[in-house]
């Protein structure tokens, strides 16, 4: 069974511009990817964390060995406010990182800010002691040691990392400077200057150069996201099956979806396993792609990396999935329900013409989209877990003896493990959708996969029109319980019989275009202003 794990993605969120900017020199030709910069955001924060809590130590330590030195103990109490000041910084930039409330690169920006500021504190700490004119001065100052490690941690162009390095040294003998002015620290000489702070100036070049090489090695793996003539720009989608990527085509600037699909995610080990995997990948992918309906998201093209990961190129939507659009707006009017369901129908009507059958209806592979100035505009889009019958023989892409699907919408005879599905398994989980359009509920609630699965096996459901306060006209309540009959026979035996049968079914104010229009404009502005909010969640 696969798990759905996808984000959840909301429909009025745009996506980026694509991460292409010039660098500020050479060698540096588009910024980093976004995934990567997310992750160094990570870092970031726990860096936050690591050095809050080295302050705070290295200071009980200072206080415990020179507690009693009545030379020292008059300056302790400038050490003790930095502390308060660096423990507090290091916690700030960690609560920050964490919240995730600051764009991603807009926080590496601030991190830069964290590294100059907490080179000061380090100084203040490593100055208060007064140091004597015949005092040796032996090693050198942490401020060097933070320079490098921030460049290996937090990712920058060379200009920033030269701006924020170079400064960050210059703290050191700020921090002296400081412990002069206010805290009564006699003035070094000329040759414990240079033996204090010469080896931040040093390491801060070095930094800059290494910071050159961690940059460019990481827009070097952007670049090596290149499926085909697409170029991956933005993770938009995560999950069980793999991951979507806003992609871009190199020569006719078009934007598009891209799932990948490792050879792990289909469990396959071997060789033989995996050309296997890559054959009929793709036959289905031929197969997806020959669909011509307006309501089956486009295939525009599909193949395999050097790395062995599955992709194919779909169509870039600009709506919302229907699960989103439950948990967001809440159950939906009948008229709505039959209107998006119907829709689900002609998709499905071909590719069950044409030998397919999906095998994975849900809401998150339903999308409501705004096409042109089409308003609830369907999309059925996954069909990672097709079935294909006749000329090649029977194909799927995962492999044999997996049971797959979700088990909120498995049709009983597949949670059962059968292998000779057919389209009325799909039928099924169509009932399962309108079901969860009308009443916001799932027909079986169960703790487990397992018991969800048992559920559609054994447990009759209950009507719609008892589980929700909205309307639910009596034949379209008809129509959705014999969609989830146990016997396959007993259902609406095509995906066109059930769209006649939902138009036959009388609501009290039909779902028309100007009503679709106007619930987009007052819900999702976004949308219907012609502001991009193309999403593609991953399964």
């Amino acid at each position: 069974m696969t798990e759905d794990a996808g984000s959840r993605l909301q429909p009025a969120r745009g996506v980026s511009s694509p991460s292409t900017s010039p660098g500020l020199l050479s060698g540096e030709t588009r910024q980093l990817p976004l995934d990567l910069v997310e992750k160094a955001v990570g870092r970031l924060g726990w860096v936050g964390a690591v050095y809050a809590a080295t302050y705070l130590i290295l200071y009980l330590i200072d206080s415990y060995a020179h507690r009693g030195n009545p030379a020292v103990e008059p300056h302790l109490d400038f050490f003790t406010r930095s502390m308060v000041v660096g423990v507090a910084l290091g916690l700030a930039v960690f609560a920050l990182a964490r919240s995730r409330k600051l764009p991603p690169r807009l926080m590496l920006d601030l991190g830069l800010l964290f590294e100059v500021a907490g080179a000061l504190m380090i100084a203040i700490a490593e100055t208060c002691m007064p140091i004597g004119p015949a005092y040796e001065i032996r090693g050198h100052s942490a401020v060097a040691v933070w320079v490098v490690f921030f460049v290996l941690v937090v990712p920058t162009s060379t200009a920033k990392a030269a701006l924020a390095s170079f400064t960050a040294a210059a703290m050191g003998p700020l921090g002296m400077m400081l412990n002069i002015a206010w805290n009564g620290v006699p003035v070094p000489t000329l040759g414990q200057w240079l033996l204090l702070f010469s080896a931040n100036f040093l390491m801060a070049f070095w930094s800059v150069l290494l910071s050159r090489y961690v940059y460019n090695l990481g827009a070097q793996m952007g670049r090596a996201k290149e499926m085909g003539s697409y170029e991956l720009v933005e993770l938009i989608g995560k999950g069980g099956m793999g991951e979507v990527w806003r992609a871009r085509h190199r020569m006719l600037v078009r934007s598009a979806a891209i799932k990948l699909i490792s050879p792990e995610a289909l469990c396959c080990d071997s060789a033989e396993q995996i050309e296997a995997a890559r054959r009929r990948f793709e036959r289905e992918a031929q197969a997806t792609a020959a669909l011509s309906s307006p309501h089956t998201v486009a295939l525009h093209d599909y193949g395999v990396s050097r790395e062995g990961t599955f992709y194919y190129v779909m169509e870039l939507l600009n709506g919302v999935d229907l699960e989103t659009l439950i948990e967001r707006f809440g159950p939906q009017p009948a008229s709505r329900v039959i209107h998006l369901i119907q829709q689900v129908c002609e998709s499905l009507s071909e590719a069950h013409a044409a030998g397919l059958t999906h095998r994975d209806i849900k809401p998150r592979n339903i999308y409501t989209c705004r096409l042109g100035m089409q308003y609830d505009f369907v999309k059925v889009l996954d069909f990672g877990l097709v079935k294909v019958r006749g000329g090649g023989g029977d194909t799927r892409l995962t492999q044999d003896g997996l049971t797959t699907g979700t088990p909120a919408y498995m049709s009983p005879e597949m949670a059962m493990g059968h292998h000779d599905v057919d389209a009325r398994t799909d039928i099924y989980a169509v009932g399962c959708v309108a079901y969860w359009l009308l009443t916001g509920h799932l027909v079986f609630e169960a703790s487990t996969p397992l018991a969800m699965a048992l559920e559609h096996v054994q447990s009759k459901p209950v009507p719609p029109s008892e589980r929700t306060e909205m309307e639910v006209p009596p034949e379209l309540e008809r129509v959705i319980l014999q969609c989830l009959e146990k016997d396959p026979k007993a259902r609406p035996q095509s995906a066109r019989e059930l769209s006649r049968m939902l138009a036959s079914c009388r609501t009290s104010e039909p779902w028309d275009r100007e009503r679709a229009e106007q619930w987009w404009r007052i819900h999702v502005p976004a949308v219907s202003g012609g502001v991009p909010a193309s999403l593609v969640a991953a399964h």
